[in-house]
């Protein structure tokens, strides 16, 4: 089994930090955390780097417990990108309670698959 940890600090607020993993386990990338304006450019380069490789992009965001605007548009344009390059990217995360309201204001339900790990 294969598992590499990217970890995100964020100083989101004066003396406090923010920590956001990306989980890689067997090919599969798992966002433990929050997916915010302050850390979605962090995750965003991180995931283009696997689609540069022209491999199709298996994403769990079920663990994330936090998600604001900025988060979901950013997973809606790597959603996008990955169609336009002819790539399948899979988003785990419809039954994630924590980030229901936003991707359902923001519209961006769509991008999370039925399937779940």
């Amino acid at each position: 089994m294969k598992i590499n940890i990217i970890v995100l600090l964020i100083k989101n607020k004066p003396n406090k930090i923010m920590a956001t993993e990306i989980k890689e386990i067997n090919g599969m990338f798992q966002i433990v955390g929050s997916i915010t304006s302050a850390n979605c450019h962090a995750i965003k380069s991180h995931l283009e780097s696997t689609l540069v490789t022209g491999k199709d992009l298996l994403l769990s965001i079920e663990k994330v417990i936090s998600i604001d605007a900025s988060g979901a548009f950013m997973l809606e344009a790597l959603y996008k990108k990955a169609g336009l390059e002819n790539l399948v990217i899979s988003i785990f995360g419809l039954e994630n309670d924590d980030i229901q309201e936003v991707m359902s204001t923001t519209k961006t339900r769509y991008i999370l698959s039925n399937d779940r790990v």
